[in-house]
């Protein structure tokens, strides 16, 4: 059975450069199963990261 993914409390105040780093080291292993699901569901990895990246900098736009 696999090990259940989780999302770790920020330890650094969020203005640090350790808190980017942390928040980084933290969405590794689910960025990683996600692409995983997708590259074994039939999608092409690279094509699915690249609409992760632009899904991501959607959420950076102002509504």
């Amino acid at each position: 059975m696999t090990k259940a993914l989780t999302i770790a409390a920020p330890q650094h105040p969020a203005m640090s450069a350790a808190y980017e780093r942390d928040c980084r080291e933290m969405l590794v292993p689910h960025l990683d199963a996600l692409l995983h699901k997708v590259e074994a569901a039939g999608w092409d990895r690279g094509q699915a990261a690249s609409a992760l990246m632009y899904l991501a900098a959607r959420q950076l736009k102002a509504d």
